[in-house]
């Protein structure tokens, strides 16, 4: 192994990120567009973090030991790791050991005055909340989050509980304890946005957040030069001209024209989130429902009397129901959505309760869900249609559970007019489900051959797909592509919210 060299690692001309490593907040963000050098400072944390550990009293090291987090192995190995090893080569700092968890062990030997270090780096793919047991056996002294936008908040909260418990307190107890996240930006639904921007945690473990300047500004057409913009650093996005931001961190350490070339051929919003650095939502992948359209099949939509509201449920610890009304000339009316994230069915029953009961008063419901809920839950003994009935909710299973039959269910009525108008129309206030429609439901892109675009033949699960599961559940129960499922459900009974006595009969 090659002597270390002193690293340079020099952020004084970034100064969002130079504010973000030198401050101390148990939690901390930073976003920016790509490029902006977040990953690196990322890095670095860790090392200075180390090198900051107080030593042992028993042999003088300062021992510590840091996780990094990112929503799938493949990512981890070939951004996060890959950025990691450019700072840490292993030619240097020694073998990075690849057997499942992937970790890196730096060792400086203790010389002279100063201490030696001892820095275990582990790095995790953690994308489901389920996944957070993977974290309840170890003892760290911090945590960095890579691009947190992509895993949810309960990765965030149950890596609060596992920092600042190494070193122990034989070997001097921690420094310092957090976690840190770098992401680019999101949609203003994300939690993210939520904790940064409108629900900031105080108090001595306070959360704080940094966003660094976008890469490009917008600039307004009438102030863009006629003759050949483009040779005067002038970037084109559809209709919309920006230029390179001299605000813009990290710029020397990218080629030159970065930005100009990064921007060909990108949509508005791709351009708004990744190179401007604003909460913007981009389309991923290939959206599951290509057919439908917000600008045309979005409205103002109120209940229709004396029809039945249909209900379509989908289970599990991020369970959601969708509410819709078939009109009698075929088209489909989305009327209503609850979307929830880590609820029990048992919670989640109260909440589609009290919803039914103040939403649609003394309407007849169809319930329909996923037929896995038939199976008997471990701890219950009792299927999730068994416990709704306990509840007063009647709900059947779907004919099917065929995802390829529920996404033609709603894909049918987006094709077919009713009267002159789309037969499928989502109340504009189903902001969740809309999302999901427009894209954030989608089959992930998986490779890029000669001219063509390949992706997964089935959709990616994340926070979008569960609403979106829900409303193939509703139309498909409500009698949508019934010629393909004939004959699998019968003797299904209207049920009705009974005001007086706040049960379902």
């Amino acid at each position: 192994m090659e002597k270390p060299n002193a690293m340079n690692l020099d952020f004084s001309t970034s100064p969002n990120v130079w504010k973000f490593l030198q401050d101390n907040s148990f939690v901390r963000g930073i976003m920016g567009p790509v490029g902006s050098g977040k990953s690196y400072a990322c890095c670095a944390e860790i090392f200075k973090r180390a090198v900051q550990q107080k030593p042992s009293p028993k042999d003088g090291i300062r021992y510590s030991r840091f996780v990094v987090v990112r929503n799938s192995y493949p990512m981890l190995k070939t951004t996060t790791i890959k950025t990691w090893l450019e700072l840490f080569p292993e030619n240097i700092w020694g073998n990075l050991h690849w057997s499942p968890p992937i970790t890196h062990h730096l060792k400086l030997p203790a010389r002279g005055d100063a201490s030696g270090i001892d820095c275990e780096v582990i790095f995790l793919a953690l994308d489901q909340p389920k996944d957070v047991r993977k974290l309840l056996s170890l003892e760290l002294t911090g945590a960095w989050v890579n691009e947190a936008r992509e895993l949810p908040v309960a990765v965030i909260q149950g890596l609060t509980h596992r920092v600042g418990r190494y070193p122990s307190m034989a070997d001097g107890g921690t420094t310092w304890r957090g976690i840190w996240l770098d992401t680019n930006p999101m949609d203003s639904d994300h939690w993210y946005y939520r904790l940064a921007e409108k629900e900031t945690p105080k108090g001595e473990f306070a959360w704080k957040f940094f966003k660094q300047p976008g890469g490009v500004v917008e600039v307004k057409t009438e102030d863009v030069p006629a003759e050949i913009p483009e040779a005067q650093g002038y970037i084109s996005a559809g209709s919309r001209w920006f230029k390179e931001n001299p605000k813009a961190e990290n710029i020397h350490n990218l080629p030159k024209g970065y930005y100009q070339s990064l921007l060909g051929g990108k949509n508005l919003d791709w351009v708004r989130c990744y190179a401007e650095g604003k909460y913007t939502y981009v389309q991923e992948g290939k959206a599951v429902w290509e057919e439908y359209d917000d600008s045309t099949m979005s409205a103002e939509l109120t209940p229709v009397e004396n029809v039945p509201v249909q209900v379509g449920l989908d289970f599990g610890l991020t369970p959601s129901a969708v509410f819709a009304q078939r009109l009698p000339n075929g088209a489909w009316h989305v009327l209503h959505e609850v979307v929830t994230f880590s609820m029990g069915l048992d919670r989640f029953v109260n909440v589609l309760k009290s919803e039914m009961q103040q939403r649609f008063p003394n309407f007849e419901f169809m319930v329909w869900g996923d037929p896995a809920g038939g199976a008997r839950d471990q701890h219950y003994e009792v299927t999730s249609f068994e416990f709704l009935k306990t509840h007063g909710i009647f709900a059947r299973p779907t004919p099917t559970n065929d995802f390829r039959v529920r996404r033609e269910a709603v894909a049918m009525p987006m094709n077919r007019l009713v009267q002159g108008k789309p037969g499928f129309l989502v109340n504009k206030k189903c902001l969740r489900l809309r999302k999901s429609l427009g894209g954030g439901y989608h089959y992930t892109r998986v490779a890029i051959g000669a001219g063509q675009e390949r992706f997964k033949d089935k959709p990616n699960k994340n926070e979008h797909s569960h609403v979106g599961d829900a409303l193939g559940y509703c139309l498909l129960g409500g009698g949508e592509m019934k010629r393909m499922t004939r004959g699998t459900t019968r003797n299904v009974q209207p049920v009705i919210a009974n005001q007086e006595f706040n049960v379902f009969a």
